[in-house]
């Protein structure tokens, strides 16, 4: 117990700069406070007529202790003790010198000075100046008791008073330990902790330089903060302390650093939520042959303060995907190749005509660039290409943004990537050979006839019609990608009933006409069929339908799609005609309104449609071969367009041909 005791009086030998600096600092405070006491104590000497001149010469002395503990004493905690011993000191004279009606009143010194020493944080400052207080009580009251008290006190009045003074001086000495422990001590803990934090952060950079990614924080001015991993460096290459990321990613990519400069403001100004404005920050950085992504982490006390980015080198998954998708698109070009030999090299030959269209020729035709561009699209995506297909698409939306011709990045992605296809297209057949191969049918059915000398007129149909494509070739074709925008846009598995008569056309004639008209197909599922819930609601089926029909009726040669989805709000064409200036007030204005260019019901716009540009391109395709468009459309039931063309636009090369032998030439093209 004594030895807790004694390591609690006594402070640790340890002196800190801090607890130096401030003891020097209290000693000198002391020591000027007492040199005041000399006129002080002289003045009431000379009003008690206790001898002012003896007030003068004894406070001086007592005063000159501190002083010359100052000038000569190198330990501040001793020169502490003495200033405690000169207080009492002072005490007493104070009570000598003010003798009178107030004398006892003096005494208060002696318990303000012990209380006022406490800001030492030493208790063996509190201990020398209540030992010396004790002392000065006990000798006065023997040899010289006016000296203390202005009444004849007993003992035990004196008494009283040391019990009055250990009882301050023990709750001073816990005031001063506890200041040591609080506040002198803090340097110490302050250091523990800060060599704690320094050792953590050794261990945190340590793990974190020890990975390939790169993490570091930014401020909401965007300057990158000093705690960050190596990986940093070697991703972005070396810059000034305190520097903005947007600065530092310009030297990479310039368009990502402007883009995340203006994202940041947004980010930190607090005006929408969080995750909405960081999720517009850019993803992904383009170096020279390296790739980056970047990935965003609020770090958030009472506001947003700082963002935590995770960045990550992810050019080898790049390349893997890019392989993959490679892979996928040289398999999709086979399948088609093999189903459709055909009518992939058509498309083949149609895409390479728009594409030289593309870099030259509409240029300065805005709304043929769009019509190309929307067809391409279309019929990129029937093919499975789909990474052409998302470049015409960036193509189009930057059209969109600009309202203008774009330049650059988004010309060099779609050329190269139809360059692509003409190379994969080339690992796999001729992409330029248009030869014709009979088939085992048609060549047993022409030697039959022959054989069984059929009328020369009933062959020369049969050849004819050989180099005619069924039209259920076709509408199989935009079939399958009816089914595919379907899954795409989350409307399940839908229904495509074909019926095509079994006629057949001109390849090459109505080639614009087939690709043109995917981007009904698109509307039909974009925008004419529910989604199974809103079709549950109205009594549907879940799986939406649409009909791709082509018939003869009379003189006329009908394409038609249809579709049993929401119907066409002619309200809502009429208002948006309206809005553009349009002619809205007959069935004929409302139905030229629907195939207007930029005119949508759509409020998004997606890869798949919205843009109110494909139904231009196909009424243009449709009046190119002399046919005109009617639509039914009632609301909640669906929807049908119907593409009426003059029988004789299905093949008038061939039926040419077969009048100038004195053929009929007003027939139906039927298989052979």
């Amino acid at each position: 117990m004594f030895a807790s005791l004694a390591r609690y009086i006594v402070l640790p030998a340890t002196v800190s700069d801090f607890e130096d600096a401030y003891l020097a600092r209290m000693n000198r405070i002391f020591a000027i406070v007492f040199a005041f006491h000399i006129p002080v104590f002289a003045t009431i000497a000379f009003f008690n007529d206790t001898g002012a001149i003896e007030a003068t010469v004894l406070t001086t002395l007592a005063v000159l202790g501190p002083l010359t503990a100052l000038w000569t004493l190198q330990s501040k905690r001793a020169i502490s003790v003495v200033i405690g011993i000169s207080a009492m000191f002072l005490g007493g004279l104070l009570a000598h010198f003010g003798q009178g009606p107030v004398q006892i009143e003096m005494h208060f010194y002696f318990f303000v000075l012990i209380a006022l020493l406490a800001v030492f944080a030493n208790p063996m400052v509190i201990i020398a100046a209540a030992l010396t207080a004790t002392t000065h009580h006990l000798m006065l009251w023997f040899f010289l008791p006016s000296s203390v008290f202005n009444y004849d006190a007993p003992l035990w009045v004196v008494a009283v008073h040391a019990a009055f003074v250990v009882l301050e001086s023990v709750a001073a000495i816990f005031i001063a330990r506890s200041f040591f422990e609080n506040v002198i001590g803090l340097e110490k803990i302050v250091s523990l902790r800060t060599a704690e934090l320094e050792a953590r952060n050794r261990d945190m950079s340590m793990i974190l330089n020890s990975v390939d990614q790169g993490f570091l924080t930014i401020d909401r001015q965007g300057r990158i903060q000093d705690e960050r991993s190596r990986a940093v460096t070697r991703l972005l290459g070396r810059f000034e302390t305190k520097a903005k990321l947007s600065d530092v990613i310009a030297k990479v990519d310039a368009q990502a650093a402007e883009w995340l400069a203006f994202g940041l403001d947004e980010v930190f100004d607090g005006i929408m939520p969080v995750e909405v404005t960081i999720d517009q920050l850019p993803k992904r950085l383009n170096l020279t042959g390296q790739t980056l992504s970047l990935q965003y982490h609020p770090v958030e006390e009472n506001e947003l303060s700082h963002l935590t980015i995770v960045i990550t080198d992810i050019t080898a998954e790049v390349e893997r995907q890019k392989l993959e998708s490679d892979s996928r698109e040289l398999i999709r070009m086979l399948e088609g190749i093999t189903n459709d030999r055909t009518g992939f090299l058509e498309f083949f030959h149609e895409a390479s005509e728009l594409i030289e269209c593309l870099r030259s020729e509409c240029r300065e035709d805005l709304i043929l660039m769009k019509r190309r561009l929307h067809t391409l699209k279309g019929n990129a995506a029937i093919f499975g290409l789909d990474r052409l297909s998302d470049a015409c698409h960036k193509v189009e939306s930057a059209i969109a943004e600009l309202d203008d011709i774009p330049q650059g990045k988004v010309w060099t992605e779609l050329f190269s990537c139809w360059a692509q296809v003409r190379g994969n297209l080339r690992r796999l057949i001729s992409d330029t050979g248009n030869e014709y191969r009979l088939t085992d049918q048609q060549y047993n059915q022409l030697l039959s006839g022959l054989l069984n000398r059929e009328p020369i007129e009933t062959l020369a149909m049969r050849v004819a019609a050989w180099k005619l494509e069924p039209t259920e070739t076709r509408l199989h074709r935009v079939s399958n990608q009816a089914k595919r925008i379907a899954k795409q846009l989350g409307k399940g598995n839908i229904d495509v009933i074909i019926r095509a008569g079994n006629l057949r056309t001109e390849p090459t004639h109505w080639s614009p006409f087939w690709s043109a008209l995917i981007h009904a197909i698109r509307n039909a599922v974009d925008h004419g069929l529910e989604a199974a819930d809103e079709r549950r609601v109205m009594g549907k089926s879940d799986s939406g339908t649409v009909t791709l029909t082509t018939l003869i009726e009379g003189s006329e040669f009908i394409v038609s799609v249809a579709d049993d989805g929401r119907g066409i709000d002619w309200q809502q064409v009429a208002q948006i005609a309206q809005d553009r200036n349009l002619p809205n007030q007959s069935d004929s204005d409302l139905l030229n309104a629907v195939f207007a260019n930029g005119l949508s019901t759509s409020n998004s716009i997606t890869s798949v449609s919205g843009r109110g540009i494909g139904m231009g391109a196909l009424k243009e395709a449709t009046e190119a071969l002399g046919g005109n468009i009617e639509i039914s459309s009632r609301k909640g039931e669906g929807t049908e367009y119907r593409f009426i063309f003059p029988l004789q636009s299905m093949a008038p090369e061939t039926q040419r041909l077969l009048a100038s032998y004195g053929l009929e030439a007003d027939f139906q093209i039927t298989a052979a």
